[in-house]
């Protein structure tokens, strides 16, 4: 079955881990910021006034003196503005914040009668009038540090983001490759093969893991050698005795329908140990090897005319991929056997290039399978056929499922539109 797709656009572990990181950071920095400025508010507050205040008496002083250009000079480099009168009062009173008007009633607490208000453009200016009566009005800006502190935080947290994703690609990395390993050995696992080795940096959870895995599979290896050894025994014993009674019957008179008969079950019960042996053996002993799917599907093509049989070859004549060649050639044996045995003329075979490798496309014309058992299809023992009127040993899809995994691919099954039946086989080219 197809894995589904998620509809989540997080549905990765890195974009997760992004995600979870950022999210906690983003939350742990406004905490941070609201403590902040809540727990420094009054102090910065009162820093702001007496910063103020230094530089009003500073002003004071400097207009005392009477070289009043030089005094305009010490003014202008302390950012402080002399002039004869304040800015006349506009439409800004609504942009002047809650800070500057703080300050300005601390300010006019703290120096009672100096006619103290705040403007708010071209910047925020707290003014007031001299302290000799006919020199003017003072300006001094107002820094609001708040500004600063929340450009600061958000390169901070910026940067802090930036390494939240280093980290949590590195972490994800050494979580991702061992899984991704153990999925991509998953099929191999299930019949018995080794567990792909794990990287170094894999986590000791996922080193238990995959030894575990390794055992089960060493486990599963040896029922399958053990089973293979009681069916090859079992083979062997059989067909001896099936040998002497087909020689009997050859020597023996009596009705010569009858006889045919027993043989042919005879013939059915050694076909039907073939289909138990090619079951088992699945081909997971055979090396692999670089073959021509074009030649062994033609050996195929070859037999099947030879008995009498009429095919239709369509597609690529040839294509080279990695495969264990004899098990192959079974999983072909059975499909074509298959078709000719359940199907009816005419009879096709394709062989259709894909992105990820190659199918082989087996398609007649006869009554198909009922919608409701296509699902069964493939199962060892099953048959479509439930009065077992047919012969068979209801392995034949099987076995061909099994060679499938075993190089990556898989089967597909499905009646055709306008009647019959199609087995696609789908393969891989990569190495196996």
């Amino acid at each position: 079955m197809a894995p589904r797709m998620s509809l989540l656009p997080f549905d990765g572990l890195f974009p997760r881990l992004v995600l979870l990181l950022a999210s906690v950071l983003a939350v742990y920095t406004a905490v941070v910021l609201v403590l902040l400025l809540g727990a420094t508010r009054e102090q910065a507050a009162m820093h702001a006034v007496r910063s103020l205040e230094t530089k009003i008496a500073a002003a004071d002083a400097l207009l005392e003196q009477p070289d009043r250009a030089r005094a305009e000079q010490r003014l202008h480099e302390l950012s402080i503005v002399h002039a004869s009168a304040p800015p006349a009062p506009g439409d800004d009173k609504e942009s002047i914040g809650t800070y500057q008007q703080d300050l300005a009633r601390a300010a006019a607490e703290r120096l009672p009668g100096r006619n103290i208000y705040v403007s708010a453009t071209p910047q925020p200016m707290l003014w007031l009038r001299s302290e000799r009566p006919g020199d003017g009005y003072i300006g001094i800006p107002i820094l609001y540090l708040r500004t600063a502190l929340r450009w600061s935080s958000t390169l901070a947290f910026g940067v802090a983001l930036l390494l939240v994703f280093c980290a949590a690609a590195w972490y994800a990395g050494t979580l991702v490759d061992p899984l991704r390993k153990l999925a991509a050995g998953a099929p191999g696992l299930a019949a018995g093969e080794p567990v792909p080795p794990m990287p170094p940096h894999a986590t000791r959870e996922l080193k238990e893991l995959a030894s575990a895995l390794d055992r089960a599979a060493a486990d599963t290896r040896v029922a399958a050698q053990e089973r293979q050894l009681m069916l090859a025994g079992l083979s062997h014993d059989m067909r001896t005795p099936l040998a002497r009674l087909v020689l009997a019957l050859e020597l023996i008179g009596g009705d010569e329908a009858t006889r045919s008969g027993m043989i042919a079950d005879l013939a059915e019960l050694d076909a039907i140990l073939d289909q138990f042996i090619a079951y088992v053996r699945d081909g997971r002993d055979e090396p692999g090897q670089t073959v021509d799917l074009g030649l062994l599907l033609d050996d195929v093509l070859a037999a099947q005319r030879r008995a009498g049989h009429v095919w239709e070859r369509e597609g690529e004549a040839s294509v080279a991929l990695y495969a264990k060649p004899l098990a192959l050639k079974r999983a072909l044996e059975n499909l074509l056997e298959n078709a000719q045995r359940h199907g009816a003329a005419p009879f096709s075979v394709e062989i259709k290039r894909e992105s990820a490798g190659v199918s082989l496309i087996v398609r007649d014309r006869g009554p198909g399978v009922a919608p409701d058992k296509l699902n069964e299809l493939g199962r060892p023992f099953y048959r479509a056929d439930a009065a077992r009127t047919s012969p068979g040993s209801g392995l034949g899809l099987a076995t061909v499922m099994r060679v499938a995994a075993w190089h990556g691919g898989s089967l597909r099954l499905a009646n055709r539109p306008g009647g019959g039946f199609e087995a696609q086989l789908r393969l891989v080219t990569a190495r196996i």
